[in-house]
């Protein structure tokens, strides 16, 4: 049995309940991104639209993140369902009719007039997130503090407060450890080892008393 994790129905909750207003296709694209796309955080908050759809704006199946971008330093093929290229296609059709700041954009007829400098995300001023700056032994760590409290509103206004944006990432991984080999997964998600994809998945399993005690637990006995 598996615990904190997200569920179909936790994620039609977010984009049914959490998405609103003018920025509601903007916001479902973000969960639906978030949800469908193997990355961490960090590497949401750096995509690059050209990165996901050809010359003609049709989205890419699989495509390659940069190891310049990725947590391990080594370039990463992602591969993503029809679902979500149609969920792209649906946002920059939106996004294109923005009041972008001027670098988004150039004068040829490719890429839906986008420049390679476009986000793929968007925050609510319609600029990318910035990224915040963390000195560490090894130099300057940029964190998306700025993504991550977006995604935590979104949560909230879904009801979801148990869980954090890191559970999208933690959600994807297990969903795919049942059934897809775990070193697969662990080069997918860039970490450098197939047992730490069979930590979280192990990590997310119940414990056997807590779950004997689960079994019909909403069933009260008292009375009977």
């Amino acid at each position: 049995m598996i615990r904190q994790i997200f569920t179909d129905d936790h994620i039609r909750l977010l984009l049914t309940c959490a998405c609103a207003g003018k920025f509601k296709i903007k916001d479902q694209y973000l969960i639906t991104q978030l949800a469908y796309v193997p990355l961490s955080l960090t590497e949401h908050n750096q995509l690059k639209v050209h990165q996901l759809i050809d010359v003609h704006g049709h989205a890419y199946k699989k495509w390659l993140l940069p190891g310049a971008y990725s947590r391990n330093g080594k370039d990463r093929e992602i591969e993503v369902p029809e679902v979500f290229c149609q969920s792209l296609e649906r946002y920059l059709n939106w996004y294109v009719e923005q009041e972008l700041p001027k670098e988004f954009r150039h004068n040829l007829n490719t890429y839906l007039g986008l420049s390679e400098y476009a986000p793929v995300l968007l925050n609510d001023r319609l600029h990318g997130y910035s990224m915040s700056e963390r000195v560490v032994k090894a130099g300057v760590n940029k964190q998306p503090t700025n993504l991550r409290a977006k995604v935590n509103k979104l949560l909230s206004n879904a009801g979801l407060d148990w869980a954090t944006a890191k559970t999208f990432e933690d959600s994807l991984i297990i969903h795919l450890a049942k059934n897809v080999d775990h070193g697969v997964v662990a080069g997918l998600f860039g970490y450098n080892s197939r047992q730490m994809v069979t930590d979280k998945y192990n990590g997310n399993l119940l414990q056997l008393s807590d779950a004997i005690n689960s079994i019909y637990s909403r069933i009260k006995a008292n009375g009977l």
